[in-house]
């Protein structure tokens, strides 16, 4: 029971970091610096999940999307509706990854890597292990991407200057 508990407790991070990907990838800062292993650039992929509980029950509209902005989900996170899954493209260098994030528990959901190219003659184990390089590859850049996110969350530039920019991205989507 303590770990739901806790889950309950910190679930608004998992909300706020995905509005805040979405945030940084709309205003232009979807570039992120990965120090050696050089800069990842992350957008949102046209399907969003928003959710709000209301005297009815819960109330969940998805919106997906061709064009960027997604004027509907933008509506909706307005009206304080919450992100429970986003779609995110990643690019590392040559290789982009495709995912369905979930806010709750942080969990990867259709996780698509780049394709990876080896002689299955010649070394038949080394797909799997290229593959499973891939996987790790992403998990480790979105675990750096997020400790950013949690840095400036607890930063005084978090109040001063990111919160209320993104209040502002918000309240512009009405």
């Amino acid at each position: 029971m303590q770990i739901l508990e806790k889950v309950r407790e910190t679930e608004f991070l998992g909300n706020e970091f995905l509005v805040w990907l979405w945030f940084r990838s709309e205003t232009g800062r979807g570039l992120f610096d990965l120090g050696d292993k050089g800069s990842a650039e992350l957008w949102l992929d046209g399907k969003i999940t928003l959710q709000s509980e209301t005297e009815r029950g819960v109330e969940t509209i998805t919106c997906a999307s061709e064009t960027p902005n997604m004027k509907e989900a933008r509506f909706a996170l307005a009206e304080d509706k919450k992100i429970i899954r986003a779609a995110i493209k990643l690019d590392i260098g040559d290789n982009q990854w495709s995912f369905i994030l979930d806010s709750t528990w942080m969990n990867f959901k259709t996780f698509k890597s780049p394709k990876v190219i080896q002689d299955r003659e010649e070394d038949p184990d080394g797909i799997f292990y290229e593959k499973m390089y891939l996987i790790e590859e992403a998990v480790s850049v979105m675990d750096e991407i997020y400790q950013s996110f949690i840095r400036l969350r607890v930063s005084p530039e978090w109040g001063t200057e990111e919160h209320p920019a993104l209040i502002k991205w918000i309240s512009e989507g009405k």
